[in-house]
């Protein structure tokens, strides 16, 4: 009986292989998990956030914010809304982009790939650019202010190590 079967070079087989492990893990890195509609951010469901959100709300009642203070809070805590609201409607749109392109034969997946790439740098500066503002509600904090505030953050981060709310294995 002849044989059939294509012969394939390894060459071949592990570049098709890199490839399609590659293009998986960003589309996974991109998709909602298990069904959930994504939230505020990548890797974030709305659940989380509105947890966080009533947490921040806890410390904004504790730290008896004056004017200028709250003023500072509230401009920072719409921007970061905005933002990830904008991030949100971007990673979809290029989500649906990427997979029109993919559909199509000899897609570019150099191009793909950098597209992701530019809008994860894109997502990068509007971070920082929004804990700048943050910091600079910390920074108009007196010295009692700035106490409540580093033990809230330091109970946070000892629930998640010790897995309580939202720690290790919830998810």
């Amino acid at each position: 009986m002849k044989n059939t079967f294509p012969k394939f070079s390894p060459r071949i087989v592990v570049t098709a292989v890199a490839l399609s492990l590659g293009l998986a893990a960003s589309a996974f890195a991109l998709s909602p998990r298990g069904g959930e509609q994504c939230g505020p951010g990548p890797g974030m469901p709305g659940q989380r956030m509105e947890h966080a959100m009533k947490e921040m709300s806890r410390l904004h009642d504790e730290l008896k914010l004056d004017a200028r203070q709250d003023a500072l809070w509230k401009d920072a805590e719409q921007a970061g809304k905005d933002n990830m609201a904008g991030m949100r409607e971007r990673f979809s749109k290029q989500r649906e982009e990427n997979l029109s392109l993919l559909k199509q034969p000899g897609a570019d997946l150099r191009a793909v790939l950098k597209r992701m790439d530019e809008l994860k740098a894109e997502g990068q500066k509007q971070h920082e650019a929004n804990r700048d503002r943050w910091l600079t509600v910390y920074d108009s904090l007196n010295a009692e202010q700035k106490e409540k505030a580093r033990l809230f953050f330091l109970s946070k981060l000892q629930r998640m190590e010790h897995g309580g709310p939202r720690g290790p294995g919830r998810g």
